[in-house]
C-alpha cells in the first residue's frame, strides 16, 4: 500500500511538472493580434490613454513623454525590435504619481514578445499580459500603435 501511495504521488508530481513546463513554454510568446486599444483617457485627454485600471487605481501612458530610443531590424531572423522610454501616471483618487519605464517589443515572424528593462539596468525580463505585468504590457502595445511599430 505504501509503494502504491509513493508511486501515485510520484506520477502526480510528474504530471503537474509537465503541465507547468508546457504551460510556461506556451506563455513566453504571443501570437500577433490587434494592438491594444485604450478604452478611456485621463480627463478625456487623448495624450493620456488608459493602460490599466484595477480597484480604483488607473495607470495612464503619458504620450508626450514617450520616445523610441532604439530600433533594430534583422532580416535574416525576420525580426524587428523597438525600445521605448515613457512615463506612466498612476491615479488613485486625488493622488497622482509618475513612474518612468523602458520597455521593448520584438516582432519575430507572426509573434511578438514584450520585455521591461531591469531596474538595475542589467538586461530585460519578459512581460506577460497577465497580473502584475499587465500595465507595462498594455502600455507597450499602446506605444507600438502610437508610433506605428509593427511587424
Amino acid at each position: 500500500m505504501k509503494i502504491l501511495k509513493i508511486t501515485t504521488n510520484y506520477f502526480m508530481m510528474l504530471f503537474m511538472a509537465c503541465v507547468f513546463v508546457l504551460g510556461f513554454a506556451n506563455m513566453h510568446c504571443v501570437e500577433a493580434a490587434d494592438l491594444y486599444t485604450p478604452t478611456n483617457y485621463w480627463n478625456d485627454d487623448k495624450n493620456y490613454p488608459l493602460a490599466f485600471a484595477q480597484n480604483g487605481v488607473s495607470r495612464y501612458v503619458d504620450l508626450s513623454s514617450a520616445k523610441i530610443i532604439e530600433q533594430k531590424e534583422n532580416v535574416e531572423e525576420n525580426s524587428k525590435t523597438t525600445v521605448f522610454a515613457y512615463d506612466v501616471i498612476m491615479v488613485n483618487g486625488d493622488i497622482t504619481t509618475k513612474f518612468s519605464y523602458k520597455t521593448m517589443i520584438r516582432f519575430i515572424n507572426d509573434e511578438f514578445y514584450i520585455a521591461s528593462a531591469r531596474a538595475n539596468g542589467d538586461g530585460w525580463f519578459q512581460l506577460s499580459d497577465r497580473s502584475f505585468d499587465q500595465p507595462q504590457y498594455n502600455a507597450t502595445l499602446i506605444l507600438a500603435d502610437y508610433f506605428g511599430v509593427d511587424k
